[in-house]
């Protein structure tokens, strides 16, 4: 589980159109029978879109798309179009006063920036000057005062929002009072809401399981992560719904539920990296646990049918657990060669081979990559990464069999011999 950072944007959301990297770190920390199983469905919600103004686009607007957590499925962070240095970044605009905390990162579609807050509200704004062209008031948010531990206040909207550009559909996860998380499909144009469904799994207690995880789509299916909530209340564990989005109304549900002893939630802010061939993969926080390894502090890759397809995990998992030190902090990170970058609270990033994790000690090289721990979305291009730590942004290079870090102009880099961590360190200025 997670220390207590907040990083919401209060009130007015500012855009800065950016290019390459941009890392943020997530606000709620949290926790997190690799079984299938249906949940209710939940009549859709009455509220309707209201169209406070309306814009054309202009020929000479250019058309832009980022409508997912960190632009794409293998969360990136990087977009072509972006400026070729800092110099070129700015702020445009900042919006009129929104309704709520702003923990959901914002997605642009064309000329259109889409907004999510606590509230229960969605946004659209206008991407050329921060207009809004129409808001929905979703549902009640839950308060914070009403729930057993956390630290967000009200409890609404805290993941990001996914856009399905080709259907013109934007997908919300909220939790709306009298206490349960609901999937909300709303038309991208007007803002008018199209479907909704429950999506807390079978046997979850919406309470004490947090939905802070960033929203996949993925073969028609859109993928819903829960950790749980600042302090580890509850009997929560990780969990994943998956929701068939195929037809105009929202389809089946199906859960999976990591087999820990307790916790080990799914809370890192990027949520699930599409590999793009049928599986995902998920970081977990501790678990409970202090003797059978039960798939806390691990990287886990599941199909897009909820099947656990293999797993690894540090071996000092155990300390890792009782220390609360998260290895599920950030998520997982998809890099040439088949390989997968993993940090977390220890600050320490491990290189793992995608198609076969390793289990319990298995990386292809591990090195210690920053004090604090890294945490949030971890911007990548090609083998370069830029991880975000508590004491600021790192580079990171990985060719190859090694890690090379760069942090106050020195470079360390770690080498790999075998598979299973034998390795040597130089530092150079």
């Amino acid at each position: 589980m997670a220390g207590s950072r907040r990083h919401g944007l209060r009130i007015a959301a500012a855009l800065t159109l950016c290019g390459v990297a941009a890392c943020s770190s997530g606000p709620e920390r949290a926790r997190g029978s690799s079984t299938s199983t249906s949940s209710r469905t939940s009549p859709p919600s009455t509220s309707s879109a209201s169209t406070t103004s309306s814009t054309t686009t202009s020929a000479g607007t250019a058309t832009r798309a980022w409508p997912t957590y960190y632009h794409d499925n293998a969360r990136s962070g990087a977009a072509s179009d972006g400026p070729a240095s800092p110099d070129g970044v700015r702020r445009q605009w900042s919006s009129p006063e929104l309704d709520g905390d702003v923990y959901a990162q914002p997605l642009i579609v064309g000329d259109r920036v889409v907004i999510a807050t606590t509230n229960d509200t969605v946004y659209s704004l206008n991407a050329r000057d921060g207009s809004v062209e129409w808001k929905n008031h979703l549902a009640e948010p839950v308060s914070g005062s009403s729930l057993p531990c956390g630290n967000v206040d009200p409890v609404g909207i805290t993941s990001t929002p996914v856009i399905d550009t080709s259907a013109g559909r934007i997908y919300a996860v909220g939790m709306v009072r009298p206490g349960r998380h609901m999937l909300f499909a709303l038309d991208l144009e007007t803002g008018h809401l199209r479907s909704s469904k429950r999506v807390d799994a079978n046997g979850a207690d919406p309470a004490v399981h947090n939905q802070r995880g960033a929203l996949l789509l993925s073969e028609g299916k859109v993928f819903v992560p829960f950790g749980g909530r600042d302090g580890d209340c509850g009997d929560y564990h990780g969990r994943v719904v998956s929701v068939d989005v195929r037809s105009a109304d929202l389809g089946t549900v199906k859960s999976y539920t990591l087999p820990t002893k307790g916790e080990g939630g799914f809370w890192a802010p990027p949520g699930a990296v599409d590999a793009g061939d049928g599986t995902f993969y998920l970081a977990s926080g501790n678990s409970s646990s202090d003797g059978d390894y039960d798939y806390g502090n691990s990287v886990v890759r599941l199909t897009t049918n909820l099947a656990l397809r293999d797993s690894f995990a540090p071996t000092n998992w155990v300390s890792l657990n009782n220390g609360d030190v998260d290895l599920g902090s950030s998520s997982p990170v998809l890099l040439s060669g088949n390989r997968i970058f993993q940090i977390g609270k220890a600050g320490t990033g491990y290189i793992l081979d995608a198609a076969d994790l390793g289990g319990i000690g298995g990386a292809r090289n591990s090195a210690h990559v920053c004090s604090g721990g890294g945490w949030g979305g971890i911007a990548h291009d090609d083998d370069t990464l830029f991880v975000p730590c508590s004491g600021g942004i790192v580079q990171v290079t990985a060719p190859a069999r090694r890690l090379r870090c760069r942090v106050d102009r020195e470079l360390v880099d770690a080498r790999t011999d075998d598979r299973h961590g034998r390795r040597g360190v130089e530092r150079r200025h």
